[in-house]
């Protein structure tokens, strides 16, 4: 986890742009709708976590105020508002969110999406990738597969049991390892 002092705002903002493209959003709830059967909703955070120092006294105010300026500044970008909007025009919801563990407070990006929605974003990976009309039920297909493979749950078994499709059919293998840099 990165302190606020140690944040580069550009790399996150450049992590943050990647991941809210609709492939990279797409495998992300996707994999969380696997994950969680029961729920009917599914929920990820696209941003690294924003530190916040949980102590009280001078530190903790120059980490608040740390805090609020990188958010503002990721919340104020213009391409980050842009697929923000994009996402949402097909129903995913997203907004700065607290959050805790063991390790401290922090805030993070949450992007919100009913299950019924995923289908949407599929198909604005689709319209990103240039998919024919005629071809994304076969696409369509391969995702599943894809995700079944390297994001369920039984990912292991399912390796044994289906054929090997590749890396999602949305994603361009040039971006295939961006977001682990």
């Amino acid at each position: 986890m990165e302190t606020v002092e140690g944040l580069d705002i550009d790399t996150v903002k450049e992590r943050l742009r990647l991941a809210l493209r609709p492939r990279i959003a797409l495998i992300g709830l996707t994999s969380f709708a696997l994950q969680y059967p029961g729920d009917a909703e599914d929920r990820i955070a696209v941003t690294d976590r924003i530190s916040h120092a949980d102590a009280a006294g001078p530190a903790q105010e120059a980490s608040s105020a740390s805090t609020v300026a990188i958010v503002t500044a990721l919340d104020a970008d213009p391409d980050i508002r842009a697929l923000r909007q994009r996402l949402f025009d097909v129903g995913v919801a997203s907004a700065f969110a607290g959050d805790h563990d063991a390790g401290g407070l922090w805030t993070s990006l949450v992007l919100r999406c009913p299950r019924e929605r995923l289908s949407a974003i599929e198909r604005l990976a689709a319209d990103d990738a240039g998919i024919a009309a005629a071809d994304r039920t076969e696409v369509s297909a391969q995702f599943a597969i894809y995700m079944l493979r390297n994001h369920h749950r039984d990912w292991q078994a399912n390796r044994t049991k289906l054929p090997d499709v590749g890396d999602s059919p949305y994603t361009p293998p040039e971006e295939w390892n961006l977001l682990s840099t």
